[in-house]
C-alpha cells in the first residue's frame, strides 16, 4: 500500500483521476470536484484527464494498467464497470476482475424527450406516430451501450416500435445539441441537464424512465404508469480503481469521496456502504442484460 495508512495518504509527485468521458457533462464535473477535494485531503495534486472512448474503456484501460497504488482512479458510468463487457465483442480487461469500485457517485434518472416537431405529447401518441409516419425516426444516444441506447432499445422491444439510433461518440452534450435543433426526433436524456430546456418548450417530456415520479418533475408521468408496467432503467455514476489495491486505500478513498460530495451538496455523509453497492448494482447489471445480437448489441433487454 502506498496511498495511504489510515488518514494521511502520503502520495507521489501526483496522482490521476480519468474522467471516461468528454468535458462538460456529469463525470467531467464529479471528477474535478473529486480532485480539489482530494488534493487538499491528501496533501498532493490530483489531476483530471479526460479519456473518453469506447463507452468509458479507453479510460478504464488506463487505470487497469497502473500500480494498484490509489494513484490512478477512474469516474465512469455503468458501461465498464458492468455492461460492455455484455455487448462489446472484445473487451481490453475483464471489469470483474480487474475493476475495483470504491464508491458510489449518484444517480441521474433519465427522461424521455421529443423535439417539438414530434406530434406527440404522451407516450400513446408518441407510439402512435411512431408506428405511422414518424416509423424509422432517429434517436440520439450518447454513445453505443451508453444507459441511454439500451433504455432506447428496451423501450423500442417492449412497445413494438422501430427508431435508428445515432450514437454521439461519448459526448451528451452534442447529441442534446442536435436533438434542441430537431436533427433526431427523440432520446433519454439526463433529467437533470434536460429539465430546463423542457420547461422553456425546447424540449417535450414524454416520460421518466423510473418506476416512481421524480420530485425534481412531480407533473411527468412514469413510463411504467403510461403503458410500459415496470420499465425502468437508471443510469449511475461510479469512481473505481484497479482491483487489487489495497482495502484501506478503497476504504480512505470511499469515505473522503462521499463527504466532498455531501458537502458539494450541502448534506451529511450518507455512504458507507458504498463498494458493496457498486459491486451489488454491477452484479445485478451484469446479470440483466443479456449477450449482444447484431454490429450494435441488437436489442438489450434489462431483466
Amino acid at each position: 500500500m502506498t496511498l495511504a495508512a489510515a488518514s494521511a495518504l502520503p502520495l507521489a509527485a501526483r496522482a490521476q483521476i480519468i474522467a471516461t468521458s468528454p468535458p462538460g457533462g456529469s463525470v467531467d464535473f464529479l471528477s474535478r470536484a473529486l480532485a480539489e477535494d482530494f488534493s487538499k485531503t491528501f496533501g498532493a495534486p490530483f489531476v483530471v484527464e479526460s479519456r473518453p472512448g469506447a463507452n468509458g474503456n479507453i479510460g478504464v484501460d488506463l487505470v487497469v494498467k497502473a500500480p494498484a497504488d490509489g494513484h490512478m482512479l477512474f469516474v465512469a458510468p455503468p458501461g465498464p464497470f458492468a455492461i460492455n463487457a455484455h455487448l462489446m465483442s472484445s473487451m481490453p480487461f475483464n471489469p470483474a476482475t480487474d475493476v475495483a469500485p470504491v464508491a458510489m457517485l449518484g444517480v441521474a434518472p433519465l427522461l424521455l424527450v421529443v423535439h417539438p416537431t414530434v406530434p406527440a405529447k404522451d407516450l400513446g401518441e408518441l407510439l402512435a406516430w411512431l408506428r405511422g409516419e414518424g416509423a424509422h425516426a432517429h434517436y440520439a444516444s450518447q454513445a453505443v451501450a451508453s444507459t441511454g441506447h439500451l433504455a432506447m432499445e428496451l423501450f423500442k422491444s417492449l412497445a413494438g416500435v422501430d427508431a435508428v439510433h445515432v450514437p454521439y461518440k461519448g459526448s451528451a452534450a452534442q447529441a442534446t445539441t442536435d436533438l434542441l435543433a430537431g436533427r433526431v426526433a427523440m432520446s433519454f436524456v439526463n433529467t437533470s441537464a434536460t429539465l430546463q430546456h423542457v420547461r422553456d418548450g425546447r424540449l417535450r417530456a414524454i416520460a421518466v424512465a423510473e418506476l416512481k415520479r421524480i420530485e425534481a418533475a412531480p407533473e411527468i408521468p412514469t413510463l411504467a404508469e403510461s403503458g410500459l408496467p415496470g420499465f425502468e432503467a437508471t443510469p449511475w455514476l461510479g469512481l473505481g480503481a484497479r482491483s487489487g489495491t489495497s482495502r484501506e486505500i478503497i476504504h480512505r478513498l470511499n469515505d473522503r469521496a462521499s463527504r466532498a460530495l455531501a458537502h458539494a451538496e450541502g448534506g451529511a455523509p450518507d455512504d458507507a456502504r458504498a463498494v458493496r453497492r457498486v459491486r451489488a448494482r454491477r452484479e445485478r447489471k451484469v446479470g440483466g442484460y443479456h449477450p449482444p445480437l447484431g454490429s450494435e448489441g441488437g436489442v438489450a433487454r434489462i431483466s
